[in-house]
């Protein structure tokens, strides 16, 4: 990730880009999809409910950015997140929001139904 010879403004710049790449819910949706097991193109598209075009790009976005590493098997290509950073940030995103980052939203559930009041 550093080298010896790296500056404070180019982590800042590496930090701000793996910030920008989780920006996106869809590739935040990946990441965390990607952080649990490994998966070829066809079954995460089928998986977030999207077309494998746009998956496609999403997942040469975030290979280009260093957080997901793919690997080839005859024509199947499968993808991982196993960025140490990444990881951190989805611990502590689940511990912030006091939820379990899931591939699907925990369903609304109604606060006045569980003695919450707003």
């Amino acid at each position: 990730m550093y080298s010896d010879q790296t500056t404070e403004d180019e982590r800042l710049i590496y930090h701000a880009d793996l910030l920008s790449q989780l920006s996106n819910p869809k590739r935040l949706e990946v990441c965390i999809h990607l952080s649990r097991h490994e998966e070829d193109v066809n079954s995460l598209a089928k998986k977030l409910g999207i077309s494998q075009s746009a998956l496609s790009q999403h997942l040469t976005r975030l290979h280009h950015s260093g957080i997901v590493k793919v690997r080839r098997q005859a024509q199947f290509r499968y993808y991982t997140c196993d960025h140490p950073g990444v990881q951190r940030i989805l611990k502590t995103l689940s511990k912030l929001f006091d939820a379990e980052l899931a591939p699907t939203p925990p369903e609304a559930t109604d606060d006045s139904a569980h003695g919450k009041k707003s």
